[in-house]
């Protein structure tokens, strides 16, 4: 997740493209203007987004395995809804 913004500011700074953020503030060039630069670290930048975008899409569907098929309280646990079973008996059962 830090390498697709610092490739897309590279791969800015090969195209000779201007990094303007809010308020103005502009980004110095990473990278001195280069074409061939430019198209490989485009290539890059667009698989590394592939990437992501995978890794998320198999994040989601196991959370949702996890929910719908196996129902074993995994889903319930990461998501915060699952009561917690204290393994400590209260001080008035003894």
């Amino acid at each position: 997740m830090l390498a697709m913004p610092l490739v897309g500011w590279a791969m800015l700074s090969a195209g000779n493209y201007p990094i303007v953020l809010f308020g103005g503030v502009q980004l110095p060039p990473l990278l001195a203007p280069d074409p061939t630069i430019y198209a490989w670290l485009r290539d890059a930048h667009g698989w590394g987004a592939r990437l992501l975008f995978a890794t998320v899409l198999l994040h989601l569907s196991a959370a949702l395995y996890h929910a719908w098929v196996r129902r074993d309280g995994v889903f319930a646990s990461m998501a915060g809804t699952r009561k917690r079973s204290s393994s400590v008996p209260d001080s008035d059962e003894s």
